[in-house]
Protein backbone atom coordinates (compact mmCIF):
# COMPACT_ATOMS: atom_id res chain seq x y z
CA UNK A 1 0.00 0.00 0.00
CA UNK A 2 1.05 3.37 -0.88
CA UNK A 3 0.03 6.44 0.96
CA UNK A 4 -0.03 10.11 -0.22
CA UNK A 5 -1.96 12.74 1.21
CA UNK A 6 -3.22 15.87 -1.20
CA UNK A 7 -4.33 19.36 0.10
CA UNK A 8 -6.97 20.17 -1.72
CA UNK A 9 -7.37 23.59 0.51
CA UNK A 10 -11.00 23.04 2.11
CA UNK A 11 -10.64 19.71 2.71
CA UNK A 12 -7.80 16.64 2.71
CA UNK A 13 -7.34 14.15 -0.28
CA UNK A 14 -6.23 10.75 1.38
CA UNK A 15 -5.58 8.23 -1.75
CA UNK A 16 -4.47 4.59 -0.32
CA UNK A 17 -3.33 2.71 -3.48
CA UNK A 18 -3.52 -0.89 -3.46
CA UNK A 19 -3.72 -3.85 -5.62
CA UNK A 20 -5.49 -6.17 -2.81
CA UNK A 21 -9.25 -5.39 -3.60
CA UNK A 22 -11.16 -5.58 -6.89
CA UNK A 23 -12.97 -2.54 -5.62
CA UNK A 24 -12.35 1.01 -5.06
CA UNK A 25 -14.00 2.06 -1.47
CA UNK A 26 -14.62 6.03 -1.39
CA UNK A 27 -14.96 7.51 2.62
CA UNK A 28 -15.80 10.98 2.91
CA UNK A 29 -16.19 12.27 6.65
CA UNK A 30 -17.83 15.52 7.82
CA UNK A 31 -16.66 16.13 11.44
CA UNK A 32 -17.58 18.96 13.89
CA UNK A 33 -17.25 19.56 17.55
CA UNK A 34 -20.99 17.64 18.49
CA UNK A 35 -23.97 19.78 19.85
CA UNK A 36 -26.90 18.30 22.00
CA UNK A 37 -29.53 20.15 19.57
CA UNK A 38 -27.84 19.15 16.43
CA UNK A 39 -28.00 15.00 16.76
CA UNK A 40 -31.75 14.93 15.64
CA UNK A 41 -30.95 16.45 12.44
CA UNK A 42 -27.77 15.44 11.23
CA UNK A 43 -28.75 11.71 11.90
CA UNK A 44 -31.82 12.68 9.58
CA UNK A 45 -29.33 14.59 6.96
CA UNK A 46 -27.24 11.42 6.42
CA UNK A 47 -30.15 9.36 6.16
CA UNK A 48 -31.80 11.70 3.54
CA UNK A 49 -28.57 12.47 1.56
CA UNK A 50 -28.38 8.82 0.73
CA UNK A 51 -32.54 8.35 -0.40
CA UNK A 52 -32.74 10.77 -3.00
CA UNK A 53 -31.08 13.99 -5.02
CA UNK A 54 -32.12 16.13 -7.81
CA UNK A 55 -31.08 13.57 -10.34
CA UNK A 56 -32.62 10.73 -8.83
CA UNK A 57 -35.54 12.33 -7.25
CA UNK A 58 -37.09 8.57 -4.73
CA UNK A 59 -34.91 5.96 -3.13
CA UNK A 60 -36.24 3.33 -6.15
CA UNK A 61 -34.32 5.84 -8.45
CA UNK A 62 -31.32 5.58 -6.41
CA UNK A 63 -31.46 1.67 -6.47
CA UNK A 64 -31.78 1.12 -9.89
CA UNK A 65 -28.53 3.43 -10.89
CA UNK A 66 -26.20 1.79 -8.43
CA UNK A 67 -27.41 -1.65 -10.37
CA UNK A 68 -26.70 0.23 -13.17
CA UNK A 69 -23.44 1.04 -11.75
CA UNK A 70 -22.20 -3.14 -11.48
CA UNK A 71 -24.35 -3.17 -7.86
CA UNK A 72 -22.70 0.05 -6.14
CA UNK A 73 -23.10 -0.19 -2.11
CA UNK A 74 -23.67 3.41 -0.62
CA UNK A 75 -24.15 3.71 2.77
CA UNK A 76 -23.86 6.26 5.53
CA UNK A 77 -23.42 6.73 9.33
CA UNK A 78 -23.08 9.17 12.11
CA UNK A 79 -21.25 8.45 14.72
CA UNK A 80 -18.82 10.10 17.41
CA UNK A 81 -15.77 10.08 19.35
CA UNK A 82 -14.66 11.91 22.27
CA UNK A 83 -16.16 15.66 21.87
CA UNK A 84 -16.49 15.38 17.87
CA UNK A 85 -19.69 13.82 15.80
CA UNK A 86 -18.66 12.39 12.22
CA UNK A 87 -21.20 11.81 8.94
CA UNK A 88 -19.61 9.77 7.24
CA UNK A 89 -20.73 8.52 3.30
CA UNK A 90 -19.02 5.19 2.05
CA UNK A 91 -18.97 4.18 -1.30
CA UNK A 92 -17.44 0.59 -2.90
CA UNK A 93 -18.03 -0.14 -6.53
CA UNK A 94 -15.58 -2.97 -9.12
CA UNK A 95 -13.00 -1.03 -10.48
CA UNK A 96 -13.16 -0.38 -14.23
CA UNK A 97 -10.33 -2.79 -15.02
CA UNK A 98 -13.09 -5.64 -14.10
CA UNK A 99 -15.70 -3.70 -15.55
CA UNK A 100 -15.12 -1.12 -18.64
CA UNK A 101 -13.34 1.92 -19.30
CA UNK A 102 -14.86 5.06 -17.38
CA UNK A 103 -16.67 3.40 -14.54
CA UNK A 104 -14.38 4.93 -11.70
CA UNK A 105 -15.28 7.83 -12.77
CA UNK A 106 -18.65 7.84 -13.56
CA UNK A 107 -19.02 5.65 -9.96
CA UNK A 108 -17.25 8.66 -8.49
CA UNK A 109 -19.53 11.52 -10.01
CA UNK A 110 -22.70 9.29 -8.75
CA UNK A 111 -21.50 10.17 -5.31
CA UNK A 112 -20.61 13.76 -6.00
CA UNK A 113 -24.27 14.34 -7.15
CA UNK A 114 -25.40 12.59 -3.59
CA UNK A 115 -23.74 15.27 -1.58
CA UNK A 116 -24.09 18.08 -4.02
CA UNK A 117 -26.84 17.54 -5.17
CA UNK A 118 -29.41 16.85 -2.62
CA UNK A 119 -33.44 16.40 -2.56
CA UNK A 120 -34.94 16.37 0.97
CA UNK A 121 -38.53 16.69 0.35
CA UNK A 122 -39.33 13.30 -1.76
CA UNK A 123 -38.33 10.89 0.60
CA UNK A 124 -38.29 13.38 3.81
CA UNK A 125 -41.57 11.93 5.82
CA UNK A 126 -40.24 8.55 5.09
CA UNK A 127 -36.97 8.71 6.75
CA UNK A 128 -38.56 10.76 9.63
CA UNK A 129 -40.86 8.09 9.94
CA UNK A 130 -38.17 5.23 9.36
CA UNK A 131 -35.94 7.33 11.98
CA UNK A 132 -38.69 7.29 14.42
CA UNK A 133 -39.09 3.14 14.56
CA UNK A 134 -35.64 3.23 15.14
CA UNK A 135 -35.37 5.44 18.15
CA UNK A 136 -38.34 3.80 19.66
CA UNK A 137 -37.17 0.55 19.14
CA UNK A 138 -34.42 1.65 21.83
CA UNK A 139 -36.53 0.22 24.79
CA UNK A 140 -36.56 -3.01 22.90
CA UNK A 141 -32.98 -3.66 23.19
CA UNK A 142 -32.38 -4.28 26.85
CA UNK A 143 -28.57 -3.54 27.16
CA UNK A 144 -28.21 -0.88 24.39
CA UNK A 145 -31.66 0.70 26.72
CA UNK A 146 -29.79 -0.06 29.94
CA UNK A 147 -26.32 1.42 28.69
CA UNK A 148 -28.28 4.42 27.50
CA UNK A 149 -29.91 5.32 31.33
CA UNK A 150 -26.46 4.87 32.82
CA UNK A 151 -24.94 7.39 30.36
CA UNK A 152 -27.67 9.54 30.93
CA UNK A 153 -26.91 10.14 34.57
CA UNK A 154 -23.37 11.95 33.94
CA UNK A 155 -26.05 14.80 32.09
CA UNK A 156 -23.22 17.31 30.83
CA UNK A 157 -21.26 14.85 28.59
CA UNK A 158 -20.95 14.08 25.01
CA UNK A 159 -22.27 10.46 25.40
CA UNK A 160 -25.09 11.30 27.90
CA UNK A 161 -26.80 12.16 24.71
CA UNK A 162 -29.20 9.97 23.42
CA UNK A 163 -27.11 9.15 20.26
CA UNK A 164 -29.95 8.34 17.84
CA UNK A 165 -31.96 11.34 18.51
CA UNK A 166 -35.20 12.55 20.60
CA UNK A 167 -38.74 12.02 18.84
CA UNK A 168 -40.08 15.65 19.74
CA UNK A 169 -36.98 17.33 18.39
CA UNK A 170 -37.91 15.25 15.40
CA UNK A 171 -41.52 15.93 15.25
CA UNK A 172 -40.89 19.43 14.45
CA UNK A 173 -37.56 19.04 11.77
CA UNK A 174 -39.33 21.09 8.57
CA UNK A 175 -37.69 20.29 4.94
CA UNK A 176 -35.83 24.06 5.31
CA UNK A 177 -34.54 23.16 8.76
CA UNK A 178 -32.45 20.31 6.70
CA UNK A 179 -31.27 21.95 4.04
CA UNK A 180 -30.49 24.92 5.98
CA UNK A 181 -28.70 22.62 8.44
CA UNK A 182 -26.99 21.19 5.27
CA UNK A 183 -25.62 24.42 4.32
CA UNK A 184 -23.87 24.82 7.45
CA UNK A 185 -22.43 21.37 7.26
CA UNK A 186 -21.08 22.02 3.85
CA UNK A 187 -19.49 25.11 4.73
CA UNK A 188 -18.42 24.54 8.21
CA UNK A 189 -17.52 20.86 8.99
CA UNK A 190 -13.86 19.76 8.57
CA UNK A 191 -13.67 17.13 5.57
CA UNK A 192 -11.49 14.17 4.79
CA UNK A 193 -11.82 12.15 1.76
CA UNK A 194 -10.25 8.88 1.40
CA UNK A 195 -10.00 6.49 -2.04
CA UNK A 196 -8.73 3.12 -1.16
CA UNK A 197 -7.69 1.19 -4.30
CA UNK A 198 -5.75 0.48 -7.41
CA UNK A 199 -6.19 3.99 -9.16
CA UNK A 200 -4.25 6.64 -11.20
CA UNK A 201 -3.45 9.14 -8.43
CA UNK A 202 -3.34 11.76 -11.02
CA UNK A 203 -6.74 11.20 -12.47
CA UNK A 204 -8.36 10.98 -8.93
CA UNK A 205 -6.82 13.83 -7.42
CA UNK A 206 -7.87 15.71 -11.08
CA UNK A 207 -11.46 14.18 -10.60
CA UNK A 208 -12.16 15.62 -7.24
CA UNK A 209 -10.09 18.75 -8.06
CA UNK A 210 -12.85 19.71 -10.46
CA UNK A 211 -16.02 18.15 -8.96
CA UNK A 212 -15.43 18.16 -4.93
CA UNK A 213 -15.78 22.01 -4.20
CA UNK A 214 -16.25 22.74 -0.96
CA UNK A 215 -16.33 27.15 0.43
CA UNK A 216 -13.91 27.80 2.43
CA UNK A 217 -14.98 26.93 5.84
CA UNK A 218 -13.47 27.89 9.79
CA UNK A 219 -11.13 25.33 11.79
CA UNK A 220 -11.94 25.01 14.72
CA UNK A 221 -9.44 23.67 17.64
CA UNK A 222 -10.41 20.26 17.99
CA UNK A 223 -10.25 18.72 21.04
CA UNK A 224 -10.94 14.58 20.93
CA UNK A 225 -10.60 14.08 25.07
CA UNK A 226 -13.63 14.35 26.70
CA UNK A 227 -12.53 16.00 30.63
CA UNK A 228 -12.77 13.36 33.37
CA UNK A 229 -15.59 13.05 35.83
CA UNK A 230 -15.92 14.24 38.88
CA UNK A 231 -15.62 11.90 41.75
CA UNK A 232 -18.77 11.19 43.36
CA UNK A 233 -17.45 10.58 46.93
CA UNK A 234 -19.77 7.45 47.02
CA UNK A 235 -21.15 5.22 43.75
CA UNK A 236 -24.23 6.35 43.01
CA UNK A 237 -26.92 4.04 41.83
CA UNK A 238 -29.96 3.68 39.67
CA UNK A 239 -32.98 1.37 39.49
CA UNK A 240 -35.70 1.16 36.82
CA UNK A 241 -38.09 -1.09 36.72
CA UNK A 242 -39.05 -3.01 33.60
CA UNK A 243 -40.48 -6.44 31.70
CA UNK A 244 -37.24 -8.13 31.58
CA UNK A 245 -36.20 -11.46 31.29
CA UNK A 246 -33.08 -10.99 32.71
CA UNK A 247 -32.25 -7.29 35.55
CA UNK A 248 -29.42 -5.47 33.30
CA UNK A 249 -26.54 -4.32 35.24
CA UNK A 250 -24.68 -1.08 34.10
CA UNK A 251 -21.51 0.05 35.41
CA UNK A 252 -19.70 3.41 34.83
CA UNK A 253 -16.37 3.66 36.14
CA UNK A 254 -14.27 6.50 35.45
CA UNK A 255 -10.42 7.32 34.10
CA UNK A 256 -8.29 9.99 35.73
CA UNK A 257 -4.72 11.27 34.33
CA UNK A 258 -4.14 8.95 31.67
CA UNK A 259 -0.77 9.24 30.02
CA UNK A 260 -0.91 8.59 25.57
CA UNK A 261 0.53 5.39 25.79
CA UNK A 262 -2.19 4.06 28.72
CA UNK A 263 -5.64 5.72 26.87
CA UNK A 264 -3.58 4.15 23.28
CA UNK A 265 -2.12 0.84 24.08
CA UNK A 266 -2.30 -0.06 27.92
CA UNK A 267 -5.80 0.26 28.75
CA UNK A 268 -7.20 -1.72 25.47
CA UNK A 269 -5.30 -4.62 27.02
CA UNK A 270 -6.94 -3.92 30.44
CA UNK A 271 -10.01 -4.57 29.10
CA UNK A 272 -9.22 -6.59 26.83
CA UNK A 273 -8.60 -8.78 29.71
CA UNK A 274 -10.89 -7.49 32.53
CA UNK A 275 -14.07 -8.57 30.52
CA UNK A 276 -13.26 -8.87 26.76
CA UNK A 277 -13.99 -12.00 25.71
CA UNK A 278 -15.41 -15.59 27.18
CA UNK A 279 -11.86 -15.90 28.54
CA UNK A 280 -11.87 -12.96 30.48
CA UNK A 281 -11.36 -12.48 34.34
CA UNK A 282 -14.99 -11.31 34.52
CA UNK A 283 -16.38 -13.69 32.34
CA UNK A 284 -14.37 -16.59 35.19
CA UNK A 285 -15.26 -15.08 38.10
CA UNK A 286 -18.83 -14.30 37.61
CA UNK A 287 -20.21 -16.69 35.02
CA UNK A 288 -18.27 -19.77 35.19
CA UNK A 289 -17.40 -20.07 38.94
CA UNK A 290 -20.61 -18.44 40.11
CA UNK A 291 -23.48 -18.94 37.73
CA UNK A 292 -24.27 -15.55 38.90
CA UNK A 293 -24.43 -14.21 34.86
CA UNK A 294 -25.86 -14.92 31.61
CA UNK A 295 -22.83 -12.73 30.17
CA UNK A 296 -20.43 -10.06 31.87
CA UNK A 297 -18.36 -7.51 29.35
CA UNK A 298 -16.17 -4.43 29.80
CA UNK A 299 -15.63 -1.84 27.11
CA UNK A 300 -13.23 1.02 27.35
CA UNK A 301 -14.41 4.41 25.95
CA UNK A 302 -10.17 5.36 26.15
CA UNK A 303 -11.72 9.42 24.91
CA UNK A 304 -14.23 9.75 26.85
CA UNK A 305 -12.27 8.74 30.08
CA UNK A 306 -14.49 6.45 30.93
CA UNK A 307 -14.66 2.28 31.02
CA UNK A 308 -18.37 0.51 31.10
CA UNK A 309 -18.96 -3.27 32.36
CA UNK A 310 -22.72 -4.41 31.98
CA UNK A 311 -24.05 -7.72 32.15
CA UNK A 312 -27.07 -9.75 32.40
CA UNK A 313 -27.99 -11.68 36.15
CA UNK A 314 -30.63 -13.74 37.54
CA UNK A 315 -32.99 -11.57 39.51
CA UNK A 316 -31.70 -11.22 43.19
CA UNK A 317 -27.88 -11.71 42.09
CA UNK A 318 -27.12 -8.34 41.18
CA UNK A 319 -25.24 -7.46 44.38
CA UNK A 320 -23.15 -10.62 44.62
CA UNK A 321 -22.33 -9.48 40.76
CA UNK A 322 -21.17 -6.32 42.16
CA UNK A 323 -18.84 -7.55 44.59
CA UNK A 324 -17.24 -9.93 42.20
CA UNK A 325 -16.79 -7.18 39.78
CA UNK A 326 -15.38 -5.30 42.52
CA UNK A 327 -12.92 -7.74 43.93
CA UNK A 328 -11.42 -9.00 40.57
CA UNK A 329 -10.76 -5.18 39.53
CA UNK A 330 -9.15 -4.65 43.06
CA UNK A 331 -6.93 -7.83 42.25
CA UNK A 332 -6.01 -6.45 39.19
CA UNK A 333 -4.72 -3.25 40.88
CA UNK A 334 -2.44 -5.70 43.13
CA UNK A 335 -1.26 -7.54 40.09
CA UNK A 336 -3.42 -10.84 41.12
CA UNK A 337 -4.17 -12.04 37.69
CA UNK A 338 -3.09 -14.84 35.56
CA UNK A 339 0.00 -14.36 33.67
CA UNK A 340 -2.41 -16.31 30.46
CA UNK A 341 -4.86 -14.12 30.73
CA UNK A 342 -2.55 -11.13 30.08
CA UNK A 343 -0.41 -12.56 27.24
CA UNK A 344 -3.92 -13.70 25.76
CA UNK A 345 -5.23 -10.51 26.03
CA UNK A 346 -2.04 -9.04 24.15
CA UNK A 347 -2.12 -11.39 21.21
CA UNK A 348 -6.18 -10.67 20.99
CA UNK A 349 -5.49 -6.91 20.43
CA UNK A 350 -2.35 -7.65 18.38
CA UNK A 351 -4.36 -9.97 15.86
CA UNK A 352 -7.60 -7.33 15.82
CA UNK A 353 -4.95 -4.76 14.93
CA UNK A 354 -3.67 -6.70 12.12
CA UNK A 355 -7.01 -7.72 11.03
CA UNK A 356 -7.73 -4.05 10.99
CA UNK A 357 -6.55 -3.67 7.72
CA UNK A 358 -7.92 -6.88 5.91
CA UNK A 359 -10.93 -4.33 4.56
CA UNK A 360 -11.12 -1.25 2.35
CA UNK A 361 -12.77 0.27 5.63
CA UNK A 362 -10.16 -0.99 7.55
CA UNK A 363 -7.73 1.10 6.34
CA UNK A 364 -9.75 4.24 6.03
CA UNK A 365 -10.17 3.54 9.89
CA UNK A 366 -6.92 3.54 10.51
CA UNK A 367 -5.83 6.28 8.37
CA UNK A 368 -8.38 8.35 9.89
CA UNK A 369 -7.34 7.40 13.34
CA UNK A 370 -4.52 8.86 12.62
CA UNK A 371 -5.78 11.96 11.80
CA UNK A 372 -8.19 12.14 14.99
CA UNK A 373 -6.01 10.80 17.76
CA UNK A 374 -2.69 10.64 16.40
CA UNK A 375 -2.68 6.77 15.94
CA UNK A 376 0.76 4.92 14.75
CA UNK A 377 0.42 2.33 11.72
CA UNK A 378 -0.36 -0.96 12.33
CA UNK A 379 3.04 -2.31 12.59
CA UNK A 380 3.97 0.07 14.89
CA UNK A 381 0.98 -0.09 17.48
CA UNK A 382 1.32 -4.34 17.12
CA UNK A 383 4.79 -3.52 18.70
CA UNK A 384 3.69 -0.91 21.34
CA UNK A 385 0.84 -3.53 22.64
CA UNK A 386 3.46 -5.95 22.69
CA UNK A 387 5.60 -3.82 25.34
CA UNK A 388 2.38 -3.18 27.84
CA UNK A 389 3.90 -5.02 31.21
CA UNK A 390 2.17 -6.62 34.03
CA UNK A 391 3.24 -3.64 36.07
CA UNK A 392 2.03 -1.01 33.32
CA UNK A 393 -1.63 -2.75 33.51
CA UNK A 394 -1.62 -2.59 37.70
CA UNK A 395 -0.67 1.27 37.34
CA UNK A 396 -3.58 1.46 34.92
CA UNK A 397 -6.04 0.00 36.94
CA UNK A 398 -4.98 2.22 39.81
CA UNK A 399 -6.76 5.26 37.59
CA UNK A 400 -10.00 3.23 37.43
CA UNK A 401 -12.71 4.37 40.25
CA UNK A 402 -16.03 2.95 40.15
CA UNK A 403 -18.70 5.54 39.63
CA UNK A 404 -22.47 4.92 38.58
CA UNK A 405 -24.26 1.65 38.66
CA UNK A 406 -27.76 1.31 36.99
CA UNK A 407 -30.02 -1.59 37.57
CA UNK A 408 -32.93 -2.37 35.23
CA UNK A 409 -34.71 -5.06 37.06
CA UNK A 410 -37.92 -6.79 36.28
CA UNK A 411 -41.44 -5.59 37.51
CA UNK A 412 -41.93 -8.38 39.96
CA UNK A 413 -40.20 -11.97 40.72
CA UNK A 414 -42.90 -13.31 38.73
CA UNK A 415 -41.57 -11.82 35.26
CA UNK A 416 -38.04 -12.34 35.78
CA UNK A 417 -39.12 -16.11 36.02
CA UNK A 418 -40.61 -15.75 32.24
Amino acid sequence: MKYTKYDMNAYNLHIINTDRFKTITVGIAFRRKLVKEEITIRNLLKDLMINANGTYPTERDLIIETEKLYDLKLSSSNYRIGNDTIIAFRMRFLNEKYTEDGMNEESIRFLYDLIFNPKFDSDFDKCKNRMKKSILSLKDNKIRYSLLKLLETTKDKPYSYNSYGEIEVLDKISVDDVKNYYDDVIKNDIVDVFVVGEVNNDKIKNLFRECFKLPTYHKYKSDIIVPELISNGSIKEYREKDNVNQTQISILCKLSKLTDRERKYVLPVYSEMLGGTANSLLFDNVREKNSYAYYVNAIIKSYDNILIIYSGVGAGNEDNVIKIIKKTMKDVSRGKFSLDKFTSAKETMAGAIKASVDSPMGIISNYYASILVGSKDVDERIKMIGSVTKEDIVNVSRKIEFHTVFILEGDNEEDNDK
